[in-house]
């Protein structure tokens, strides 16, 4: 009965970072600039890949740590600044008409991203970092790959935050 009860109740959705390297910099990095550049180790992904990269985009610029926050080069001008570079690594993918029909046996949306955090003029890495992002999974109306998505991209965010305080003057 328990089992059947924590089956219907569900899974909160989450997310986690794996370091995969100290963060490294020998002199402090401005924060005047930040470019985020999205992509995929795989095929067909191109809508997701563009909604990471807006959440992300979004989201640092929420935060108001960097001056500016762009997918676009031009936008930073002269400015220094760091670049992020994430790569979708793997994907389960949950539609919404899945969950609906499949409601928590549906299971949860993952996304597994890579993000490469380097300077935005020399190339120099800082750091690089896994971050994971899944689903909630009980519920009829929330466990997309959405969700997953978004999850993702507060890891990201979080953990480019994190850098940030770190590498800058």
């Amino acid at each position: 009965m328990l089992l059947i009860l924590l089956a219907l109740a569900g899974c909160a959705s989450s997310g986690s970072i794996k370091r995969a390297s100290p963060i490294s910099t020998s002199v402090p990095i401005s924060v005047d600039f930040a470019l985020v550049k999205t992509s995929s180790t795989l095929a067909g992904l191109e809508a997701e890949t563009h909604t990471l990269n807006d959440l992300v985009i979004s989201g640092l610029r929420g935060r108001q740590v960097f001056g500016d926050v762009d997918a676009d080069l031009a936008a930073a001008g002269s400015s220094d600044g760091i670049k992020v570079e994430i790569k979708i690594l793997e994907i389960k993918k949950i539609s919404r008409e899945h969950r609906q029909w499949a409601g928590a046996m549906a299971g949860r949306a993952r996304l597994l991203v890579q993000a490469t955090v380097t300077d935005l003029n020399s190339g120099k890495p800082i750091e690089t970092f896994e971050a994971e992002g899944l689903s909630s999974g009980g519920s009829n109306m929330a466990g997309t790959t959405d969700e997953a998505i978004q999850r993702t991209a507060e890891q990201v965010v979080a953990e480019v935050v994190r850098i940030s305080r770190h590498i800058g003057p």
